[in-house]
């Protein structure tokens, strides 16, 4: 039996402790130049069980001169995912002020040239609806987000109890699908 060439175990190891190391190791813009200047930071997906509902959180920023505008997102492990909005809704209930956390699909997201969109617990978040598997510490799934030009960002992403600290390589750049 052959062995693998050095530079081949090399990168495999490299792209493990990618992995492992909580980064989010890869986004690429599979079609559309719509996310050829797009940075994205600090990813992660909190844990839990399958049949579960769990969220990705981000940090997008856009180094562009157009808006980018996410449409959809996508990934093999949940049934759905949605780009939601949690938000503090405010009511008179017998005389009483009420306050009440709601979250709220929303259609599109808009990331304005150069600028950057925070998805963070207790605001915007990409809701994973009915996991597929469990989602544990030291794991990472992948999520496909669409623009609306059609571009596609796929993003691996740690699952975490929290945002890559620091010292963790979490940046992930997207590129281009150029003639694919």
């Amino acid at each position: 039996m052959g062995s693998m060439p050095r530079k081949a175990v090399s990168v495999k190891i490299a792209l493990a402790l990618a992995v492992l190391a909580g980064a989010a190791a890869l986004a690429w813009a599979q079609a559309g130049g719509s996310f050829e200047h797009v940075e994205v930071t600090g990813a992660w997906v909190r844990p839990a069980p399958a049949g579960d509902n769990s969220a990705v959180y981000f940090t997008i920023t856009n180094h562009g001169a157009a808006d980018v505008v996410l449409v959809a997102a996508e990934t093999d492990a949940a049934r759905m995912a949605e780009i939601h909005e949690t938000v503090m809704e405010v009511a008179m209930v017998d005389g009483r002020l009420v306050q009440n956390m709601q979250m709220h699909h929303v259609d599109s997201l808009v990331v304005p040239a150069g600028e950057s969109v925070s998805l963070k617990p207790g605001g915007l978040h990409l809701m994973l609806l009915g996991l597929t598997r469990d989602l544990e510490i030291g794991q990472s799934i992948t999520v496909r987000i669409s623009a609306a030009d059609g571009g596609v960002l796929e993003l691996v992403v740690p699952v975490s109890q929290g945002e890559p600290g620091e010292g963790h390589d979490d940046h992930a750049h997207a590129h281009a699908g150029h003639g694919h």
